[in-house]
């Protein structure tokens, strides 16, 4: 099979040469999410399929997470967009020959995401537990003792010190989660896990529904590999008429215990599903893993683009 890439913002020629193979027999969880804009439908033919729509393709950046990771840092845009393609062809969306006949913009971003630093954080708990057992240990019962010069005792001094050591890590630990509410706040963004956290944040978590809750927040304090897809209406961007998203579809997976180069074709697969498509709410499932042959991919070059590098969603009118 042989593709060529038209690209807006980025040139990008590429041949292609693979196959989508049957699905392996092992698992992961992926999640997915996806969301279209209020004036966006899809238009069907007289069979009931989708009538095709044509893209230009862009890259949008790439996110490379915390340290160094071959299993992403060695997948080039082609590669990534190559798979894209195959995907996008099942649901009638097909790269358009050129810039006049491109009804869209398909903007690619992927990368790692960077958790919270966990164990500064269970340091600070540590810190915090060791300060309030000093309280209880120095506490000293009835009024203030004090020497015949006006100078407390010293069984006071060492209480009113671990107070104030208590203090002040109830202090640090408020900033810590604060820094913890921001990076979970962005993670939730970036892999479309946000309004899936706000359902499931209620009074269920209390009766005996906090797994779900929990299994989300996990999530997000891992590091994941993800990918998203954004439309544009391409005729506004190429006009200077501001950039109108029109579906978006988020997929990601867990990055410990995998390799982004092994799991892109499953994330791929998974997502293409909901490719202009509204999910409705987060889907979190264990998926077969396909496998694919990707061949011999050669590309000639890729001219950096001035797509939007920002991994938060926008908003589809």
């Amino acid at each position: 099979m042989k593709t060529t890439y038209f690209a807006i913002g980025a040139l990008v020629l590429v041949f292609f040469f693979g196959n989508i193979l049957s699905a392996a027999s092992d698992s992961l969880v992926t999640a997915v999410y996806a969301k279209v804009a209020n004036n966006y439908k899809r238009e069907k033919l007289p069979d009931g399929s989708f009538k095709p729509e044509y893209y230009a393709i862009s890259n949008g950046g790439f996110s490379p997470g915390i340290g160094r990771d071959a299993s992403i840092d060695k997948v080039p845009f082609a590669t990534i967009a190559g798979v894209v393609e195959q995907y996008l062809g099942k649901q009638e969306y097909h790269m358009a020959n050129d810039a006049k006949s491109a009804q869209l913009l398909l903007v690619i971003q992927w990368g790692e995401t960077v958790p919270f630093n966990d164990g500064t954080y269970r340091n600070r708990v540590d810190q915090l537990t060791s300060a309030m057992n000093n309280v209880q240990m120095t506490k000293v019962s009835g009024p203030v003792q004090r020497t015949a010069d006006g100078i407390q005792s010293p069984q006071n001094a060492v209480a009113q010190s671990a107070q104030g050591e208590l203090e002040s890590e109830l202090l640090m630990i408020n900033m810590a989660n604060s820094a913890r509410d921001r990076a979970n706040e962005h993670n939730a963004m970036v892999l479309g896990y946000m309004d899936e956290i706000n359902s499931s944040n209620n009074m269920s978590r209390f009766a005996g529904g906090g797994d779900h809750y929990n299994d989300l927040i996990s999530d997000i304090e891992n590091s994941r590999y993800f990918v998203i897809i954004s439309a544009y209406d391409f005729k506004a961007v190429v006009q200077n008429k501001g950039t109108k998203l029109l579906w978006s579809t988020r997929v990601s997976v867990q990055a410990q215990g995998n390799r982004f180069d092994d799991q892109l074709v499953t994330m791929i697969a998974n997502a293409s599903r909901q490719f202009g498509r509204d999910s409705g709410r987060l889907i979190r499932q264990y998926q077969r893993t396909p496998s694919v042959n990707l061949g011999e991919l050669k590309f000639l070059g890729v001219v950096p683009d001035s797509a939007p590098k920002e991994t938060r969603p926008e908003k589809a009118n």
